[in-house]
């Protein structure tokens, strides 16, 4: 199911805190998923002479899982540390934004999405 992309006011204003603190929960989604790629992938059998470079590319996902969960981590260090009451206009920041889940995720003015729900309907889209 697509999420609708909500109507964004002219003029509301978006708080920082809020704001980075739903781009740490992203992030730490994102590196997330990106560990359950490189599982299920260590699941997959390649090849008996698999090109190294093939392998080499494979072991990148190691290291966007890292650098996504630092990434979560940082942005959630620096949300804790943002002063209250520091506004940025909602519709030039969000507009910026083309996947309409993504944009539902990081809004703070959204309610949170149940991720567990999603994930657990058992629903396979193939892109």
């Amino acid at each position: 199911m697509a999420l609708k992309a909500p109507v964004l006011p002219e003029h509301r204003d978006l708080p920082l805190d809020a704001l980075a603190a739903r781009v740490a929960d992203e992030l730490d989604t994102l590196a997330q998923l990106s560990a359950e790629v490189q599982r299920a992938l260590s699941m997959c059998h390649f090849a008996d002479h698999t090109d190294p470079a093939a392998i080499r590319g494979l072991q990148g996902i190691d290291r966007i899982t890292q650098s996504l969960e630092d990434l979560g981590r940082l942005m959630g260090a620096v949300s804790g540390e943002m002063p209250e009451g520091v506004y940025l206009k909602a519709v030039p920041i969000l507009s910026r934004l083309r996947l309409h889940e993504l944009l539902h995720h990081l809004d703070p003015e959204m309610a949170k999405p149940d991720r567990r729900e999603t994930e657990q309907s058992g629903e396979i889209t193939w892109f």
